[in-house]
């Protein structure tokens, strides 16, 4: 008898537990529906989408990640999780959402700016912007117009390169490959043919001798210019018979 008793109780407990899954999962599909009724009504439904800065991400992608569609309703429109969507996207630094009257959604894209392209121990391309951040894996050949760049703990000091390139674009120099020498300084390898040498201390304002050299040297066969010891320079031509 105890045994039957422990039994349909077990049984009423399930039925009840279905029950009230059934009634709840019911409630909430009434409730999106009154939801949405309301948002026609009221007017409060999604009509236009507008979205700034983008430059290089992927339309589809950005279609994909916001995940709403023109008559949704705003209640149901999830601004946190669309701004976590987007900001997933290889291109997108930061984002920021706003749902506006009249049912506009807006949506401001920050996309990184890409400074130059890394080179891996595995031979992979990368695009890094000025921090160092790695955000986005290329081809060989895309963005011919950013230099290389290789070598242990590069990416650490990217930031370093900024005021470099400019100091060196002054100069009409055309840098195609920087290399990070011992995880200390720099080689900075030049269009024109030759490379130069920067020490691990000062390197920007070791630059300033090439001003000096500009118009008192031979640039014909030269190999490299070696500004690694303070107030010193080296230079180093082909050998030619």
């Amino acid at each position: 008898m105890i045994l039957f008793l422990k039994r349909l109780f077990l049984f009423l407990f399930i039925i009840s537990l279905l029950i009230i899954l059934y009634k709840k999962n019911y409630l909430i599909s009434k409730l999106e529906n009154i939801i949405i009724i309301f948002s026609e009504y009221s007017d409060n439904v999604l009509k236009e989408v507008y979205i700034s800065g983008r430059v290089n991400e992927n339309k589809s992608n950005i279609t994909e990640a916001l995940n709403v569609k023109i008559g949704d309703s705003l209640f149901n429109i999830n601004l946190s999780l669309i701004r976590k969507n987007l900001n997933k996207l290889s291109w997108v630094q930061d984002s920021k959402i706003y749902i506006l009257p009249l049912g506009q959604l807006e949506i401001e894209i920050f996309e990184y700016i890409p400074f130059v392209r890394y080179i891996d121990k595995k031979e992979k391309y990368f695009l890094i912007n000025n921090n160092g951040i790695k955000f986005k894996e290329i081809n060989s050949y895309e963005f011919p117009d950013l230099f290389k760049l290789r070598g242990k703990d590069a990416l650490l000091k990217v930031n370093e390169l900024s005021l470099i390139m400019n100091k060196l674009k002054l100069l009409n120099l055309d840098v195609i490959n920087v290399e990070r020498i011992d995880s200390r300084r720099w080689n900075i390898y030049l269009k024109e043919g030759y490379f130069i040498k920067l020490p691990h201390i000062d390197s920007i304002k070791s630059l300033d001798a090439l001003y000096e050299l500009d118009n008192n040297i031979n640039y014909d066969n030269l190999i490299f210019i070696d500004l690694r010891i303070k107030n010193r320079i080296s230079i180093k031509y082909k050998n030619i018979d």
